[in-house]
């Protein structure tokens, strides 16, 4: 049966929702997290393999999604689950230091020139929170400079980034200064007009939610100079980049950050997250410095996760990198070529793609949860902004079906909008 609206998928919805005593879902909406939210409750996974995906109807999926860019080695690769399975008998986390957390930090730092020290924490949010407030801790200042809609995570100063968001206080507000992405113009003026305020410059270099419009280089120089003159941190935010170059797309651009963010694969599809930085900055956080700051977090760095994103980096070679990267590229031409005449175009770089109304920076919600089912029932599962992330178990043949399924539910959408 193909179902044509997500009206249609409503009757499906509560199939698996367990309520409360009030009759309501346990999970608010029925989700355990807002990004599973598609229009209509979705069909439940219960098997991965490979580049594999089975939701409970027992309907076999290619999996684009990899839990939101993170799998990049797909579902359940056999060395990485042997690698956690091994870490998790021995014990699953202790309250004193594990030597699996100094094999981890190795392969990250391995891979950032340029930065000497990295703390882990259970997600790229928290990474990117200790990294505002280690970069408050540095300079004695409160300011942050992001781009518009970008996204940075979920704790308060982050979410500000898409303009004020209900729950955080009005307040906060008053220390972040949001440009215009690639606006070098706005991004000189916030300098100007509050030269010493700005504890940190925040950028993701290719920003999903504000369109997967790469930041030009030009911006990315300019904000590395004006950090420097004006005493202010440069922090780069890789958590879904670091899969797209062998340093990073940092390093691709050419770029030494002051701190770095990183997470999702580094776990291995486990929960983790990273703050890596320069050893001046990262000083603050060592507890034999005198009036540190504390970064705790009872699961950070805790031995499974960190064995299994050892693993995940030790596969994840700079020519699986080059390899993936190159399918995506010829993923995205081959899309582009048959997309233009019904006004869509598929963004991206590398391994990431995303399809867009051409020239559009945002696509609306029930467009989103359109193409997101029509991709489902062409057999491909997206995430729920619509971005596909390819991972090391696909070939050609897998990333070509990928491509004509996901242009086949573009046109379809593309028609049925207009």
């Amino acid at each position: 049966m193909v179902i044509t609206s997500v009206g249609d998928r409503a009757e499906s919805s509560d199939r698996h929702i367990r309520r409360n005593t009030a009759g309501r879902p346990m999970m608010p909406g029925g989700y355990g997290r807002s990004a599973y939210h598609v229009g209509a409750a979705p069909t439940y996974a219960v098997r991965g393999e490979g580049w594999r995906l089975w939701d409970d109807t027992g309907r076999e999926l290619i999996d684009a999604n990899g839990n939101f860019t993170t799998l990049i080695h797909g579902n359940a690769h056999p060395e990485i689950v042997e690698a956690a399975h091994r870490a998790m008998q021995r014990g699953s986390a202790w309250g004193i230091p594990n030597l699996a957390e100094w094999d981890l930090a190795e392969a990250v730092l391995q891979r950032l020139p340029g930065l000497g020290q990295v703390r882990f924490t259970n997600s790229g949010t928290e990474a990117v929170m200790s990294a505002v407030r280690l970069a408050r801790a540095v300079t004695g200042r409160d300011g942050v400079v992001m781009t518009k809609d970008g996204y940075h995570g979920s704790s308060d100063v982050a979410l500000l980034a898409s303009g004020p968001s209900k729950g955080v206080p009005k307040a906060m507000g008053d220390d972040v200064t949001l440009v215009p992405l690639n606006d070098l113009t706005a991004l000189r003026e916030a300098f100007t007009q509050r030269p010493a305020s700005h504890a940190a410059i925040i950028l993701d270099l290719l920003p999903n939610k504000a369109g997967l419009v790469e930041v030009a280089p030009q911006f990315v120089a300019e904000a590395r100079t004006l950090a420097s003159e004006h005493g202010t941190l440069l922090v780069i935010d890789e958590v879904i980049s670091f899969r797209l170059g062998e340093h990073g797309l940092s390093g691709a651009y050419g770029v030494v950050p002051d701190l770095l963010t990183a997470g999702k694969l580094i776990g291995g599809g486990l929960p983790i997250g990273a703050l890596a930085g320069r050893d001046e900055y990262m000083e603050p956080l060592d507890p034999w410095v005198p009036g540190g700051i504390v970064h705790s977090g009872t699961f950070s760095g805790n031995p499974v996760s960190s064995a299994a994103g050892s693993a995940a980096l030790r596969l994840l070679t700079a020519s699986q990198i080059d390899r993936l990267n190159a399918l995506g590229d010829a993923a995205r031409t081959q899309a582009n070529e048959q997309l233009q005449p019904c006004g869509w175009e598929v963004r991206g770089r590398g391994s990431l793609l995303r399809p867009f109304p051409a020239g559009a920076r945002k696509v609306a919600e029930a467009t989103q949860h359109e193409l997101w089912w029509a991709a489902y029932e062409r057999g491909v599962v997206l995430s729920s902004a619509n971005l596909a992330a390819l991972s090391t178990p696909m070939d050609t043949a897998v990333v070509t079906d990928i491509t004509e399924r996901l242009v086949d539910a573009v046109k379809a959408v593309a028609e049925v909008t207009g």
